[in-house]
């Protein structure tokens, strides 16, 4: 045999790919009433916390490519949560700002997104994910050793 069910269940990729599930679906049932999903949530997030961030900078922060940091950021903008400038120091860039009425929703979206997070809590304990987050540091920096 080449491979087991118990070998691929078990795959670090499968687990990750798991968790990712768990973790959108715990955010989508708390902020259902909202239509925002965690993607939203974290791009206008670092707008309120990095006022003026370039576009591409945003991508790099939610581990986004340009195309869909982009249709997020249209979304946002859109719907009035954010406003886009041109980077007067690089024509090409665009620079991102929260609108007051982007961090009223913000505040909104942020109480269920820490809901979910205290559901993961209550699940694993706080100790458990804590360490579980490090692990999850750990393994995102792999590539980055290489450099």
């Amino acid at each position: 045999m080449i491979v087991t069910a118990e070998h691929m269940l078990n795959t670090h990729g499968i687990l990750l790919r798991r968790c990712q599930q768990v973790a959108l679906a715990l955010f989508t049932e708390e902020a259902s009433e909202f239509g925002f999903s965690p993607t939203q949530y974290s791009a206008l997030a670092f707008t309120y916390i990095e006022p003026g961030i370039q576009q591409n900078m945003l991508g790099e922060r939610i581990a986004l490519d340009r195309s869909s940091v982009t249709k997020c950021v249209e979304i946002l903008e859109n719907e009035g949560l954010i406003r886009r400038e041109v980077d007067s120091k690089d024509r090409r860039a665009r620079l991102l700002f929260i609108t007051p009425e982007g961090e009223q929703v913000l505040q909104t979206v942020h109480e269920a997104a820490l809901k979910a997070r205290s559901r993961i809590h209550s699940a694993m304990g706080k100790e458990r994910f804590q360490n579980f987050l490090e692990d999850m540091k750990a393994f995102s920096a792999i590539l980055e050793e290489k450099a």
